[in-house]
């Protein structure tokens, strides 16, 4: 009997020992890092076939991992970032529309969770390095009241790369907003703003505690233009214009210099990952909040080329999407995803691959696409709500798995509806520089932990696959009269050169119905005019949550730190 008792026991243990060497190799979670560029258009990135402005490091970031294809974003920087972080379109939250301006009473609805939020239930540390842009009128609408540990950046939508300060209302006055949580660091003025956020971000990986999983946001002001609407801040002016030399348009050489600045952030975020031992744990994740404004309010000189529209329009110009995600837990890697995915689908995705349960999430507009990444899976998603602007009277839809698109309405009357930005295509641009790709910071991080050298032969192959320099043909159209409605084939004819709603009427009408059936969700986007109680002046120059903190009146008057007597 004994014997017998001893043999199952045994038997007992050896069955133990067999299953459990699974659960304790389970992957911990991943640690999940987010760069976002501002304003950067589609072919202001060398992985899109232009040569004018190199981006070594978020090109190899898609070579080693996934190049997104058909990622689609809102058309401005409020709306992308309310997208991503709840999971929802923008009209559910009243951010759509025209981005919130410093000093308007909009903000994030509180009881709209946030990504951090939902993170930080399954044991995440959350950090944010940079933009916030969702509302700053009350402390409980600021990121760290929002989910976040941490933040150390800015709350309006845009500010100087040296001097920090912010305008109100569009006059001479104007306020500093950098902050560390809510703390106004004066102390950083006079530096870069790109190398500032990057240092920043480095120092959160460097001090973070890797028994717990990461989640890490760095949203850069780069490349959007800065001080007055207008800067484009480089730190050194003259090595700028040599290095660009080749590119006519004195702008121009700034804002490559701007984004050549944002791609170096990348590779070193990327180091420092590996040097501290996260690399072979964690999702990078890198994309543009939406296309460059070239022309109009806030231009930057940025490039959509081959595609219609800019920024604030509904066209692709300004909301297909340049993404690129490496992780070494993707099971397919290297190749161009051509699935339709939108930036709303963020949050259940990594959510997913974090190990949350995607029903904890609640009703929302976005969709689980970890398989369609990481397996190259059909996209669960067969249609985006583009936009719906009460205000502006704009409204669009693509759906059919991404082939149609429906709009109506323009954006300033229509004049920024045609093609806009260089095509970076000429003669006097210098070649592709695979060698600076192989061995810029990101690719020989990557390399370290996968030991599987991308080709020269890959990298031209993934160029060719997205390179839409095909799209723009001779007959298309500069201008189109979308007021009543424009449909386009996106499949056939992705820089929307010809409008066939009237070759298939019955379509349109199709799509138009589905804009109204959406419109029912919509939340006003509320009072855009500019509260004068929150003039910076009232608080020692600097922005504030002006509607419920009295500690903003008791902040130190720092009146002789105006932008007119910093050195830079």
């Amino acid at each position: 009997m004994k014997s017998l008792l001893l043999a199952t026991l045994c038997l007992l243990l050896m069955q133990i020992q067999k299953t459990t060497p699974s659960c304790r190799k389970r992957r911990s979670k991943p640690n999940i890092i987010v760069i976002i560029g501002d304003d950067v258009g589609h072919n202001d990135f060398s992985l899109h076939g232009s040569n004018q402005i190199p981006t070594p490091n978020i090109d190899a970031l898609g070579y080693n991992g996934i190049v997104l294809d058909r990622y689609y974003v809102q058309n401005s920087c409020t709306p992308s970032r309310a997208a991503f972080l709840t999971g929802n379109y923008p009209i559910r939250s009243g951010m759509q529309g025209v981005p919130i301006v410093a000093g308007t009473n909009r903000s994030l609805p509180v009881d709209m969770p946030t990504m951090p939020q939902f993170l930080k239930k399954i044991g995440y540390k959350t950090h944010i390095v940079g933009k916030w842009h969702l509302g700053s009128n009350y402390r409980s609408r600021t990121p760290t009241e929002r989910g976040f540990d941490t933040h150390f950046g800015y709350w309006n939508g845009f500010l100087g790369y040296f001097d920090y300060f912010t305008d109100f209302n569009n006059t001479k006055v104007e306020g500093f907003d950098l902050h560390d949580g809510f703390e106004t660091v004066w102390r950083d003025i006079g530096q870069y703003a790109t190398n500032l956020f990057t240092r920043k971000a480095l120092e959160v990986i460097d001090k973070h505690d890797s028994r717990n999983p990461l989640f890490l946001m760095v949203t850069h002001l780069a490349a959007h233009a800065g001080r007055d609407g207008v800067e484009l801040g480089v730190p050194n002016r003259t090595l700028t214009d040599l290095k660009y030399s080749y590119i006519q348009n004195p702008r121009r050489r700034l804002f490559a210099d701007v984004v050549n600045l944002l791609d170096d952030s990348v590779g070193q975020i990327v180091q420092r990952l590996l040097h501290r031992n996260m690399l072979k744990n964690s999702i990078v994740l890198f994309f543009s909040d939406n296309g460059a404004p070239t022309v109009g309010p806030y231009a930057n000189s940025g490039s959509n080329w081959p595609l219609r529209g800019i920024k604030l329009t509904n066209f692709e110009g300004a909301i297909r999407g340049t993404g690129v995600i490496f992780s070494p837990l993707l099971k397919k890697r290297r190749y161009v995803n051509s699935k339709f995915i939108h930036v709303s689908d963020w949050l259940p995705t990594l959510y997913a691959a974090a190990g949350g349960n995607v029903r904890d999430l609640g009703h929302i507009d976005g969709v689980n696409q970890w398989n369609t990444l990481s397996q190259d899976a059909p996209s669960p998603r067969s249609e985006i709500l583009v936009n719906i602007d009460e205000v502006e009277n704009t409204t669009s839809i693509i759906t059919h798995n991404g082939r149609y698109k429906v709009l109506t309405g323009a954006f300033l009357g229509g004049t920024k509806d045609s093609y806009f930005g260089e095509s970076g295509r000429g003669t006097e641009v210098p070649p592709y520089n695979i060698t600076r790709v192989i061995h810029c910071d990101t690719n020989q991080a990557i390399q370290q932990i996968t030991n599987a050298p991308i080709s020269e032969k890959q990298i031209m192959y993934t160029r060719a696959q997205v390179d839409l320099a095909w799209c723009r043909n001779a007959n298309y159209t500069p201008f189109l009269n979308c007021s009543n409605a424009c449909l386009f084939d996106l499949e056939k004819d992705p820089c929307e050169t010809t409008n066939i709603i009237d070759e298939q009427p019955d379509l349109g009408r199709l799509l138009l119905r589905r804009i109204e059936e959406f419109s029912v969700f919509l939340v006003p986007q509320g009072n855009l005019t500019v509260d004068p109680d929150s003039n910076p002046q009232r608080f020692g120059n600097t922005w504030c949550t002006w509607l419920d903190d009295s500690w903003c009146v008791k902040t130190p008057n720092n009146t002789n730190l105006t932008p007119n007597n910093v050195n830079i």
